[in-house]
């Protein structure tokens, strides 16, 4: 855990208290009128002197710093202070303790086959408060023993990438809104190959040697080298039972467990571009022995931008992007011009069609009979509010927000159309034009992605880029924040530009091939196109006239497809160079020339 004190006390903190001590006065009512309840199964004791406590783990990158809890929760500080609080931190380098989140979390509900043709709703959710904790489910099916939920390998792992002097862990500290925050970095050689954490390989070793030379913590999708990464890891037998879910005030509750397990990961970049921007990858996988339909997963977010009661929220459909934003311009924190949070779901659940016409695109490669679904709804709730309106506390009324309804399980329809519609205020927030929030408040919204099939031991990924950006006005913050996660999206599917590699096309070829590079000879950028037949582990690598190796441009996993990369050679001499791509099938080389 991390701790610091606050150096100003402000409106800001004010708020969140008064926030906090309602929520806190509205789950005490809820629990006293529960003791009373007949019902058993709406009753959980959360507190368990044999489980763990859930690990805050902060990261700060960029302009950005946040904190993730190993229960699902992030974006929620609530450790630093004896009251939690707002926990994403913009920008860094302000004098003073500046949000622009309160609490983020993930919804998964699916209609588990438990018999032949009877099927029963489960869900599990993270958001103030969470159903998941810490640990895995070791046996497919099987409720996993006490001693999951009392083991530290479940702690959470923060490395870092860039300094190698933290190769084998360290100790650095960092300030962020006017507060020191100390960071607890784990060696490269405690990160948990075992519990699922992705590695990049790089000495051509099987296994994982870590070194700053050798192999080291990976995203999983591609080569690239973040500046901060975090991998944990949670399933939904809370406190390694299978009790009904715990309901409370913004807690959907009242289902068995799914059984899922859920391998996480967070990391940003200290690029260009990138310094606004953090990713969060799951990994979902249906351990429960049964299967699953009607599946959906969520994002939820409390993106309190500043001052808590004068946001509004919206989508772009078209762009696969939810925000937050301020809804009058001015903020009692940020003051004019207020930032604008907003979240995009880069990859999704996936479909096998079987249709040549569908294709799904992963980084660095397409899959094609494949469909890839990502925001297939954009829905809100209130802070409080109507059980059809606000804050759910059953998993029935969250499964209806997931689906694009309300809460109630109502249609929604667009007010100027008069149409049906899953995307709540699906207008131009640019030009503020369309159906957009006519009302100011503490607004919550989630990014829905189903319905979807998930058979007993399936896993699905998905991945999110947040961002946030500031215009000249709240308006042109959206829009600036939007070409940011635009920019964030690309990033990701061109491999986190490690290697500018592109797909061309949607066959895959029948055999291995290298393509002589164009233009050649060249100055000072040229291009290589190769195919691969199956999914393989690529090396591309550069080569000077001694056999030196000048570059490697690609060491990653990449499926059936043809490709096309680029090799900037600005930093090198003319000259002859050669070119390699090497998999555990096949292996070329070609020559190439550089005039400048």
């Amino acid at each position: 855990m991390y701790y610091f004190y606050i150096k100003k006390f402000s409106l800001t903190y004010l708020i969140e208290y008064m926030k906090n001590l309602v929520l806190f006065a509205a789950l005490f009512l809820f629990a006293v009128l529960n003791s009373f309840s007949s019902n058993d199964n709406n009753h959980q004791t959360i507190v368990n002197n044999s489980v763990l406590a859930p690990n805050n783990i902060f990261l700060q990158s960029g302009n950005i710093n946040t904190v993730f809890r190993t229960d699902g929760i992030f974006n929620y500080d609530r450790v630093s202070m004896p009251f939690s609080r707002a926990g994403l931190v913009w920008p860094v380098s302000a004098p003073q303790r500046l949000t622009a989140g309160f609490t983020a979390g993930i919804w998964v509900g699916a209609k588990v086959n438990i018999a032949a043709n009877q099927k029963e709703l489960r869900l599990a959710a993270s958001f103030f408060n969470s159903h998941f904790t810490a640990g895995n489910i070791p046996v497919n099916g099987q409720v996993p023993p006490q001693s999951v939920c009392n083991d530290s390998a479940f702690k959470g792992y923060l490395v870092n990438l860039t300094d190698p002097s933290l190769v084998n862990g360290g100790i650095r500290t960092k300030n962020a809104g006017g507060s020191t925050y100390n960071f607890n970095y784990s060696p490269w050689s405690a990160w948990p190959i075992n519990l699922g954490a992705p590695y990049v390989e790089v000495n051509g070793v099987p296994g994982y040697q870590p070194g700053w030379n050798a192999d080291r913590p990976g995203t999983g999708v591609n080569n690239s080298r973040p500046s901060e990464m975090i991998f944990m890891v949670f399933m939904d037998y809370t406190n390694c039972t299978n009790d009904p879910h715990l309901t409370e005030l913004s807690l959907p509750g009242g289902s068995l467990p799914l059984g899922v397990e859920i391998q996480q990961l967070a990391y940003a970049y200290e690029t260009p571009g990138m310094l606004n921007t953090y990713f969060v990858s799951y990994k979902i996988i249906n351990k429960s022995g049964k299967n699953w339909d009607s599946t959906y997963f969520s994002l939820v977010n409390d993106a309190d931008v500043g001052f808590a009661s004068d946001d509004a929220v919206g989508c772009d459909s078209s762009k696969n992007i939810a925000y937050t934003y301020n809804f009058d311009n001015d903020d009692s924190d940020y003051g004019s011009a207020p930032p604008a949070l907003g979240y995009k779901i880069i990859q999704g659940p996936v479909k096998n069609t079987g249709m040549s016409s569908d294709t799904a695109k992963f980084p660095c490669y397409n899959k094609v009979g494949y469909k890839m679904l990502k925001m297939t709804g954009h829905n809100r709730f209130v802070n409080t509010g109507t059980p059809c309106t606000g804050d759910p506390d059953h998993y029935v009324n969250a499964y209806n927000y997931m689906q694009g309804k309300d809460g109630c399980g109502a249609v929604i329809n667009n007010p100027l159309t008069g149409n049906p519609t899953k995307f709540v205020y699906s207008g131009n927030g640019c030009q503020h034009t369309g159906w957009y929030d006519s009302t100011q408040g503490d607004k919550r919204n989630l990014i829905n992605s189903g319905p979807f099939n998930m058979a007993a031991g399936d896993t699905q990924f998905v991945v999110y880029a947040y961002a946030i950006e500031r215009g000249s006005d709240n308006y042109q913050s959206i829009c600036t924040m939007m070409n940011t996660l635009d920019f964030a999206d690309q990033f990701y599917l061109n491999c986190s530009g490690t290697i500018g590699i592109e797909p061309i096309g949607n066959s895959v070829p029948q055999i291995f091939s290298l393509e002589q590079n164009y233009p050649n000879p060249f100055n000072p950028v040229t291009s290589i196109k190769f195919g691969i037949p199956k999914q393989s582990n690529v090396r591309v690598i550069i080569y000077d006239a001694l056999g030196r190796e000048v570059k490697v441009l690609i060491n990653s996993q990449l499926g059936g497809g043809n490709y096309k990369i680029e090799w900037d050679a600005a930093d090198s001499p003319s000259g002859i160079y050669f070119y390699r791509i090497k998999t555990s099938d096949y292996s070329e080389t070609k020559k190439m020339i550089l005039i400048k």
